[in-house]
Order: C-alpha cells, then sequence, then structure tokens
C-alpha cells in the first residue's frame, strides 16, 4: 500500500518549480527474471554464502570503492575460478520499464527538472549511465560511488542540493524503500514511497497530490 512520508504540498495542491529526484531499482527499472538463479549456481553448495558476500561487496563500494575488485576477492574466497563477467551479468540483469521512462518523459514536456537519484556501485552505475539511454530521459543522473555519499545518508541528499541549487521545499523524492524515504524527508524534501515496481499508477497518484497530470 502507497504512504506518504515527509512533507506535503501546499493546500491548492501544487509545488511550484518542483524538482524530481526518482530512485531507480524498484521504480524506473527491475531485476530481469533468473537474475537470483544464476547467481546462486554459482556459489554452489555455498549458495547462500556466496550471496551474502555478494551483497556485502555492494554495499560496501556504494561510496566508491571498486566493485570489481571487491567481487574478484570474493570469487578466489569461494574458489570461483572463473571471470568476473561471467559471474555478474554485463547487463546486471537491469530490465527498465519503459512506461515508467515515457511517464518522465510526459512530466520534463511540462517543462519540470527531472533527475535520477540512485545507490550504485561504480560498475553497474558506469553502465546505467552509459548504456540504458538514461541521458534523453534524465535532466541529470545521480549515482552514489560518484557523489561519495550513499542513501539514506543526509550527505547524499545534500551533495544533490549542492549541485542543483534547490532548496530542499522545491524537491519531490520518490522512492521504494522507507529508510530513504525517511532520510530525505529530514531534510525537509518532500519525500514519497513508492510501492515498489508499482508502475506508471503508483507514480501518476504521487503526481497528482502535487498538482502534475500524466
Amino acid at each position: 500500500r502507497l504512504r506518504r512520508i515527509g512533507s506535503s504540498p501546499r493546500r491548492d495542491g501544487l509545488v511550484e518549480h518542483l524538482e524530481l529526484l526518482f530512485d531507480a531499482d524498484g521504480v524506473i527499472q527491475a531485476s530481469r527474471d533468473g537474475w537470483f538463479q544464476e547467481l546462486t549456481a554459482w556459489g554452489g553448495s555455498k549458495a547462500d554464502e556466496f550471496l551474502l558476500a555478494i551483497a556485502e561487496a555492494d554495499m560496501s563500494c556504494l561510496t566508491g570503492k571498486d566493485f570489481g575488485a571487491a567481487m574478484r576477492a570474493v570469487l578466489k574466497r569461494f574458489q570461483i575460478d572463473a571471470p568476473l563477467e561471467d559471474v555478474i551479468d554485463q547487463h546486471f540483469w537491469i530490465e527498465v520499464r519503459e512506461p515508467m521512462l515515457a511517464a518522465v518523459r510526459a512530466v520534463r514536456d511540462q517543462g519540470l527538472h527531472c533527475a535520477l537519484a540512485t545507490n550504485q556501485q561504480n560498475l553497474r552505475g558506469a553502465y546505467m549511465r552509459s548504456s540504458l539511454g538514461f541521458e534523453t530521459i534524465f535532466d541529470e543522473q545521480f549515482y552514489s560511488y560518484e557523489l561519495g555519499f550513499a542513501k539514506p545518508e543526509a550527505g547524499y541528499f545534500q551533495a544533490i542540493m549542492d549541485r542543483i541549487n534547490v532548496p530542499p521545499h522545491r524537491v519531490l523524492f520518490i522512492d521504494d524503500h522507507e529508510g530513504n524515504v525517511a532520510g530525505a524527508s529530514e531534510l525537509g524534501i518532500h519525500s514519497e514511497l513508492f510501492a515498489q515496481d508499482g508502475g506508471v499508477p503508483v507514480l501518476t497518484a504521487i503526481l497528482a497530490r502535487y498538482g502534475i497530470r500524466l
């Protein structure tokens, strides 16, 4: 169920000159079917431990450490004699939600500034920046590995505020993780919890509260 956290729009339902920040995973994109099974197969009898090690490597690299180096250490630890490119899908199992991209385009067509705001390690983030066409969809892209901070840290959101030079009350942040939404809200950013992979209907409901129609 959709739930709003944080600041409320003006009484007339409008927020003037609003800047929109969209999370990526769970909002704009999802994981391709089969990713879990593919990774699990590499771990064999230690699959659970292997998956946990990958998650830890990913988390440790969100603010700038090299995920490639971290993963090669994981592969060595589990005695997996295969190139990283064979273990981690070259497209990082990303499935972009085209209807959501169309919705972002529609919002931009109304003159609103739209940016991507996502936690990513360097390899996945670099792929997203260069290979998914986001530069034609979003005005800007903010990746944690480039900013040196990760959501829900205040430093992450402050770094974005400094870059776009906009006060928090003129920003709407949309994310599917409650902790991230709460973190943004603490800085005075209008913050909305998105039902994971809820699609355009969920986005439409959120934007309507701010006087934005799709």
